[in-house]
């Protein structure tokens, strides 16, 4: 399994030194599904100037129910030497939209460099270490154990307003702790069927850290999730409310983000939500709820 490892270090700029290793990288150039394409060919005469790009597989293990955890995407041209210059993309919950810049030579074996990141791996330098693991008949498969620094930067508060609720009067107030106020919105998880019964989510906090709110609600209906990719936010909530078993409830809820339109979840029922046109980024939420979903709030970025 891999193991991701980021610790305090004392240092004249104050860093986090970050260990991630058990990691498996696929290089497959042939067979039925090939993560990379050749794109220039080589020189005549000089055998220089191949180019191919690349779509690397990283799991965190080489057996068949290891689990994706990023992807290795640029490109190696051979100049006496196969000269890689890549981004390693994590697409795992915790790490998933940060990247590694990475360049070196050679592909199986030796060091790359770590020259860059972004997220949580912003500003990194380090060391990828290559070991050779097992070769199949369309490709094989390298072992790769990052080590690396980067800079501990302050974290950035935005400016975020708690709106609403909208919706009936009956029901509990749930929110997120004082200290724990939504920055980015990461993944929504809605319950419902005939109504919503209940919604949870994860976000980023004020501080960059992650964080789980809910589920606030009931416990039936189905279950409907929504994960943001890495450059995609909620701009509108809408949805219905209604008479269900003699209480007022939200009966269906539906989240337009800058990409696309997730739901309506639950029954469009009812009459309108009365939630206002969004001024900036629907980061968080804030609900009454008992059974159901009685009403719901919005933390909005201005």
């Amino acid at each position: 399994m891999a193991n991701f490892q980021i610790t305090p270090r004392s240092t004249p700029m104050e860093v986090n030194e970050f260990k991630i290793s058990g990691l498996f990288m696929y290089h497959t150039p042939i067979g039925p599904n090939p993560n990379q394409s050749a794109t220039i060919e080589a020189h005549a005469t000089t055998g220089l100037g191949s180019t191919v790009v690349h779509n690397w597989t990283v799991f965190d293990g080489p057996g068949p129910n290891a689990t994706l955890v990023a992807r290795a995407q640029g490109e190696h041209v051979y100049a006496g030497n196969w000269q890689n210059s890549f981004s390693i993309l994590f697409e795992n919950e915790n790490y998933k939209g940060s990247t590694i810049q990475v360049m070196g030579i050679s592909v199986e074996q030796g060091e790359w460099a770590i020259v860059g990141g972004t997220g949580k791996f912003a500003m990194a330098t380090g060391v990828i270490y290559k070991k050779f693991h097992e070769q199949r008949s369309h490709g094989n498969i390298i072992e790769i154990t990052l080590h690396g620094f980067c800079p501990l930067l302050k974290a950035s508060t935005s400016v975020v307003k708690k709106l609403g609720p909208w919706g009936g009067n009956g029901g509990d107030e749930k929110d997120v702790k004082v200290n724990e106020t939504p920055k980015r919105l990461v993944s929504i998880t809605v319950r419902g069927g005939a109504a919503i019964d209940s919604i949870a989510y994860s976000y980023i906090d004020q501080a960059d850290q992650p964080r789980n709110a809910g589920p606030w609600g009931g416990q039936g209906g189905n279950i409907y999730k929504v994960d943001l990719g890495p450059n995609e936010f909620v701009k509108q909530v809408s949805g219905t409310i209604g008479n269900f078993n003699g209480a007022n409830v939200i009966t269906s809820l539906k989240f337009e983000t800058n990409v696309k339109t997730h739901g309506p979840f639950g029954t469009e029922s009812g009459a309108p939500l009365d939630i206002p046109p969004s001024k900036g980024k629907v980061v968080g939420f804030h609900i009454k709820g008992g059974v159901f979903l009685d009403a719901i709030g919005i933390y909005e970025e201005q």
